[in-house]
């Protein structure tokens, strides 16, 4: 009996070193207007529909994987222009949470799109996102790229910016810290 004891608790630090990983989370936040449609009833002499007027809605979703993460990057991005395409992600995440009934109203400056996490996931989140086929740098170089970009698009909390300026200083990465600490400073500003 004691020496099951003493195996379990030789197994007990791997088991804890297993159960402590954890992959990053961000999530991703779409507002803005919707209307909601559903048929009440459907029969040979009429179909009874059910209309409501443009609400708002907010939807969220949690990204747990570089894969997850993609789906929120524009696919056609290549280093110019906007990182994320709202409209894209905004129906995505009405498909993808059964929105049945529900269909985006307004334009695509109607609807806010927030990807919110804390600086280690956004870290460990930006460097699970390379190797990245237009990368001119190292891993980590691509990685604070690429959290500056989507921090340009006004799409990251403050978690993104620290991220990248942890990558800058943990690697020496050689880039202007300061277009980094201004995207801190325009927020606080109300720029």
């Amino acid at each position: 009996m004691s020496s099951e004891a003493s195996d379990s608790s030789t197994d007990t630090p791997a088991q804890q070193s297993e159960s402590t990983t954890v992959e990053p989370t961000l999530t991703v936040v779409a507002t803005g207007p919707a209307t909601f449609t559903r048929q009440v009833s459907g029969d040979d002499e009429a179909t009874i529909l059910a209309e409501h007027d443009t609400v708002e809605l907010s939807i969220e979703r949690e990204l747990q994987s570089a894969d997850d993460f993609e789906t929120v990057i524009d696919p056609m991005f290549d280093g110019n222009g906007p990182t994320v395409c709202k409209l894209r992600v905004i129906e995505d995440l009405i498909y993808d949470h059964a929105m049945d009934g529900y269909e985006r109203a307004g334009g695509r400056d109607d609807w806010s799109i927030e990807i919110s996490g804390t600086t280690a996931d956004w870290k460990q989140m930006g460097l699970d996102l390379v190797p990245d086929l237009h990368r001119r740098s190292t891993d980590e170089g691509a990685a604070v790229r690429r959290l500056w970009n989507l921090a340009a698009d006004g799409v990251t909390n403050d978690g993104a910016v620290l991220a990248a300026l942890d990558l800058v200083d943990q690697h020496d990465i050689d880039t202007r810290r300061e277009k980094l600490t201004d995207l801190l400073t325009d927020v606080g500003d109300g720029k």
